[in-house]
């Protein structure tokens, strides 16, 4: 009998099917999906909204566990919302995965738009089931030795960065050439989702590769629903061996025909088409099996010892996942292996203040981390991108080297980093970037601005140009007079790299001035900042001048 006809062989529907666990579970899914977004569009600067944009970033376990264990600390913004998923698995079982992740819903919502039949009987195997463990213990096993690459499989860190990178800028596009040639839709569009998108022209590299990949995601559905869930997501695998624990349990009754409608109509092939037993490491609780039943001999209760009804106490034997021991030593030593060539990078340099720099533009936004301690703890979703109001911050592509691929670097040609908007701390999800103040960026070094002699309007053609020095915020370019005439400098102690002098250089397409990491100063504290930026104002000598003067302490 085919699925479709056993969907009809089920009993005639009534108003009371409306009710069913899998009509509230599709319920639940579709507010988590919207609510998912609205916090996506709600992040914007300056942040309106009282729930953390980043909510479900939080939420992911893979994210929290990977970002701790990579940099063997505790992160305390993290530790509550890693409870709240861990507990609820032990108690419910894989619920996140069927009632609330983002891009499961997705995924399901476009399940419907492949034709079953084109689906190839090869990919009903189960032999791809297990390909998520052993993605797992890579992750694992690379975040043991200090290297995060949770983000390239993280399911919602993949959405996230996926929105922003490719899907955000058509929009607001879309958004500004509507309101340029239709005024009257321009102006509703304005009144309502003006604060949705930025004045400035947004747009993203590395767009396309992030598109490509949830393409791909999407289209796997072509040869199995839910492909990438119940086969790669390493989410998935994390959540489902800690459901084996899980209290909340199927159970099956006397009634129950071995009709095997359960197990043709399960997405996550958890119920095993000869003997009906289910896997709980598999079972996403989506409820289809309770509502398929044509003899309602399903349900789940939560297991206390022995205290189901007897008609309820017929629980099958689980059957496990068969895992092959030489796969998952070979995906340990890959995950070894990929934080030894990470770990060295031999294109990364040490610069003046001892941060490994591969690029001399590697610029971090203000409040990063000293760099090893950022790449360990960035999970690569892009949020910071996103809030970014200039649009100046961009994925690295090689500015970091290998193990920074994705993470956040300031391209001041692109945009600069706003003086008013402390907007990438606030968003965070790992603390990678600590939160900081407006008035805290006049001592938060990123990097210096080096002015080019040959290129400069007014050293090499001694033309009139202010313009470097009428947009810097913390007045760091000085003048200085030779011969009798004035030329810019730059006050490399006052200078924090924000990049408002690159960015609005009339000089094309290379600008006259340029900043570079050789600033970076992250790797000291605040304060000391602080006080380098209050003494190097007031006296303009260098701090170790100072510091023998006993004036830096």
């Amino acid at each position: 009998m085919k699925v479709a006809d056993k969907r009809k062989a089920v009993h005639k529907r009534t108003w009371r099917d409306f009710f069913t666990a899998r009509n509230w579970r599709r319920a639940v899914q579709i507010l988590a999906l919207v609510l998912y977004l609205v916090l996506f569009f709600a992040a914007v600067y300056p942040l309106k909204v009282s729930i953390p944009p980043d909510m479900f970033l939080r939420l992911s376990l893979l994210n929290d566990l990977s970002a701790m264990l990579s940099s063997r600390t505790i992160i305390v913004q993290l530790l509550p919302w890693a409870l709240v998923v861990f507990v609820g698995t032990l108690l419910l079982g894989r619920v996140f995965c069927g009632w609330i992740c983002p891009l499961g819903t997705i995924i399901d919502i476009t399940d419907r738009f492949f034709e079953k039949r084109v689906r190839r009987s090869l990919m009903r195997e189960r032999r791809w089931r297990n390909v998520k463990f052993y993605l797992l213990a890579f992750i694992a096993v690379a975040a043991i030795f200090g290297v995060q690459i949770a983000f390239l499989f993280d399911p919602i860190a993949l959405l996230t960065r996926t929105l922003t990178l490719a899907f955000f800028p058509p929009l607001q596009l879309g958004y500004q050439l509507l309101g340029a040639y239709l005024p009257s839709i321009g102006d509703w569009l304005i009144r309502h989702f003006g604060w949705i998108f930025p004045e400035a022209a947004i747009h993203f590299r590395m767009g396309l590769i992030s598109l490509a990949i949830f393409v791909l995601i999407i289209a796997a559905n072509a040869l199995s629903s839910r492909f990438w869930c119940r086969n790669l997501c390493p989410l998935g695998a994390l959540l489902g061996l800690l459901s084996k624990f899980s209290l909340l349990r199927k159970r099956i009754s006397d009634a129950c025909g071995r009709c095997r409608i359960c197990s043709s109509l399960c997405r996550m092939q958890a119920i095993d088409n000869n003997t009906i037993r289910t896997n709980s490491v598999e079972c996403i609780l989506c409820m289809s099996c309770v509502a398929t039943c044509p003899t309602k001999a399903i349900r789940y209760s939560l297991h206390f010892g022995s205290n189901a009804p007897e008609k309820w106490a017929k629980e099958i034997p689980e059957r496990q996942p068969q895992l092959v021991r030489r796969r998952l030593v070979f995906a340990g030593l890959a995950g070894f292996a990929w934080a030894a060539i990470a770990r060295t990078n031999a294109g990364a340099e040490l610069s003046v203040s001892q941060q490994p720099i591969s690029s001399p533009h590697l610029l971090r936004p203000p409040g990063a981390l000293p760099e090893n301690e950022f790449l360990s703890k960035c999970i690569r979703c892009s949020m910071c991108m996103k809030v970014c109001p200039t649009g100046g911050l961009q994925p690295a592509i090689a500015e970091a080297g290998l193990e920074g691929f994705w993470t956040p670097v300031l391209v001041p040609r692109m945009g600069e980093c706003a003086p008013e908007c402390t907007a990438c701390g606030q968003v965070c999800p790992t603390q990678a970037i600590q939160p900081f103040t407006a008035e805290e960026k006049a001592w938060l070094y990123i990097g210096t601005a080096v002015i080019d002699i040959s290129l400069c309007l007014v050293w090499s053609a001694q033309k009139q140009c202010l313009v470097c020095d009428e947009v810097c915020t913390y007045r760091a370019i000085e003048w200085k007079i030779i011969d009798g005439v004035a030329y810019p400098i730059v006050n490399d102690q006052i200078c924090v790299g924000c990049g408002l002098c690159e960015a609005h250089c009339p000089v094309q397409p290379k600008a006259a001035i340029r900043v570079y990491s050789f600033g970076d100063k992250r790797l000291w504290s605040r304060e000391k900042q602080k006080k380098w930026r209050q003494i190097a104002k007031r006296r303009g000598a260098t701090w170790e001048e100072l510091m023998q003067q006993g004036e830096g302490q």
